[in-house]
């Protein structure tokens, strides 16, 4: 996990500021879905992402020289969308995504639910699963 000494920013205007424009601009994925796998057997998978899509570079490079975390690519205009511009992407997934939303909670205003979420993840039931799989606690078989 990412520790004190990696804080993105010691300014709390800057935060504030990157929260603000992931509250308005932002998009948080956090579902549960069914995969298979190569045996054939179904599973359920977490898929928990933020994400941030605008058509000006300057203003994602400057959210992720601030937050210093996920990556930034490219997404070009889809085939026969006329009067469309090219869109650049910020995302970033699982722990990091929990990170931020520690980070993002207390200036959250529209998506402080989905962040209360992704925090309820890690800290209730990611823990709960791995330690019922490492004792038996949920799995007694008589």
């Amino acid at each position: 996990m990412l520790n004190k000494r990696n804080l993105p920013h010691d300014n709390k205007d800057m935060i504030a500021y990157a929260a603000g424009l992931f509250d308005g601009e932002g998009n948080i994925n956090y579902a549960q879905y069914n995969c298979r796998n190569s045996n054939g057997k179904t599973y359920k998978k977490w898929n928990v992402g933020m994400e941030i899509a605008m058509t000006d570079l300057e203003c994602i490079k400057n959210f992720y020289d601030i937050v210093k975390v996920g990556t930034i690519h490219f997404k070009g205009k889809a085939k026969g969308s006329m009067n469309r511009k090219d869109q650049w992407r910020w995302r970033c997934s699982h722990r990091k995504a929990y990170y931020l939303a520690n980070l993002f909670l207390p200036y959250s205003v529209s998506k402080r639910k989905k962040l209360y979420a992704i925090i309820n993840h890690y800290q209730f039931i990611l823990p709960k699963r791995l330690l019922g799989e490492k004792f038996n606690f949920l799995n007694t078989k008589t």
